[in-house]
């Protein structure tokens, strides 16, 4: 998944695909505080405090434990010292994600809903996708807005990225986003190790194309991303017999806890 910020944020989000989203909520507050110091920022705010501290409160107030919800675009409103992008939370029916055409399947729905029905259903090979709207016990309204701070004034002496708001909102999600963030990590594949012995799996690995010989680790087809283990699958063929030298393996460890971190199992 990819960070939607101020340069990213486009129109077509709502006129063309209307994406499923994916909104940390804990950030929103902060998100809101960024919003003040943006008119601050923009009017000279005389007497008041320097971007910098307000920087440093954000920074700190960060809170330690993400909540995401899935959401969908609505409209984006011009403001005076940016642009506020509202989102409606929804629930998505995808599926068990049974084999690879699922999971591929899958991941077109959610980069572009709103070229299927009205209903935002899909199908492709018998497998249905859809999503619908959600209640929140926090937000009755089921809507979010999130502000996108716009770029400063040349006589401003505040910097843009002193204005950047902290990472809330992410385009381009895939299927192991949606297991990491929105399912607790459960996968059916690998029951939570993040691996499997590929050999070893009753037919689970081939299911994913993920099948070759036994006694070695594979990252997960599901719950790690079909194009991160066919990656480490074609490092496993490769030095199937014989040993990688140390600067490979030591790269293949490095992308795996790249992997874990991004999808937010490093440390479980």
């Amino acid at each position: 998944m990819h960070l939607l910020t101020s340069a990213t944020l486009q129109p077509d989000l709502l006129a063309k695909k209307k994406p499923i989203l994916l909104l940390d909520t804990s950030i929103l507050p902060l998100r809101s505080l960024v919003r003040y110091v943006a008119a601050d920022a923009f009017a000279g705010a005389p007497g008041k405090l320097p971007t910098e501290i307000w920087l440093k409160i954000i920074e700190n107030a960060k809170p330690e434990e993400p909540q995401h919800v899935a959401v969908q675009p609505t409209a984006i409103v011009p403001w005076k010292y940016g642009s506020m992008l509202y989102c409606r939370a929804v629930d998505l029916d995808l599926g068990t994600f049974n084999d690879r055409a699922h999971v591929e399947a899958a991941e077109r729905w959610l980069q572009s809903p709103h070229t299927y029905d009205q209903e935002q259903r899909g199908s492709e090979n018998g497998i249905i996708f859809g999503a619908k709207d959600t209640k929140n016990n926090n937000n009755n309204n089921n809507t979010y807005g999130i502000f996108f701070p716009g770029v400063l004034p040349a006589s401003s002496s505040a910097s843009l990225p002193a204005l950047s708001a902290p990472d809330c909102l992410f385009t381009a999600i895939t299927v192991p986003d949606v297991i990491s963030w929105l399912q607790d990590g459960r996968c059916w594949v690998c029951r939570g190790k993040r691996d499997i012995c590929p050999g070893c799996t009753g037919g689970k690995a081939q299911e994913f194309d993920a099948f070759m010989g036994c006694g070695v680790t594979l990252a997960c087809p599901l719950c790690m991303g079909l194009e991160f283990m066919f990656e480490d699958k074609a490092f496993l063929e490769q030095y199937y017999w014989d040993e990688p030298p140390p600067d490979e393996k030591a790269a293949r460890d490095a992308r795996l806890r790249a992997r874990w971190a991004e999808l937010g199992y490093l440390g479980d």
